[in-house]
């Protein structure tokens, strides 16, 4: 099967495809492609970030550089290629090759109202946890419990030989494998 007999498989029928954008443009080629009628998924995500001392909020990309279009490669292949700010359509070689529906349907399922993925893993008491972002930075500690529907935490922290408890954002720390 040579490469345009594999490219026809995909034209007629909509499937998932990976469009890679250029940075920071994941957003304005979304909302140019709503404006051609194209579906398109861009998965986002909640950050924290510390900065002068205070902790903000901020919205990213799940996947920077990336999002999920919804395309009939005969109607939408040139209109996307040559889209402001997208780089390519991912595949092998020059060839698109399409994502599957499974793929897009847990990001889907993760989504929240606001198009963010909830991406918080389950804790368990005991658990070992290093803190992620904030003066603490890069401290383990053990997960004692959840507070406030899970948007802090008390983790223990084993400083000079005492063990102190923290309380801490949720999103600030991480599981350690």
């Amino acid at each position: 099967m040579n490469q345009t007999d594999r490219l026809t498989r995909y034209f007629g029928t909509f499937h998932w495809f990976v469009i890679h954008t250029k940075p920071r443009d994941e957003h304005r080629v979304k909302s140019h492609f709503e404006g051609m009628k194209i579906e398109a998924l861009l998965p986002l995500c909640e950050n924290f970030r510390y900065s002068h001392g205070t902790m903000s909020r901020v919205i990213i990309p799940l996947f920077p550089n990336y999002l999920f279009a919804k395309l009939d490669l005969e109607r939408h292949y040139y209109k996307v290629k040559w889209t402001r700010g997208v780089n390519r359509i991912l595949g092998i070689g020059k060839e698109p090759v399409p994502i599957s529906e499974v793929v897009i349907q847990t990001i889907k399922d993760r989504m929240g109202d606001d198009d963010t993925v909830k991406l918080l893993e389950d804790l368990k008491e005991g658990d070992l946890v290093q803190i992620t972002s904030g003066p603490l930075k890069d401290f383990v500690g053990v997960f004692q419990k959840g507070l406030s529907s899970q948007k802090r935490v008390k983790v223990l922290l084993n400083m000079i030989g005492v063990e102190v408890p923290v309380q801490i954002s949720r999103l600030q720390i991480k599981k350690v494998a």
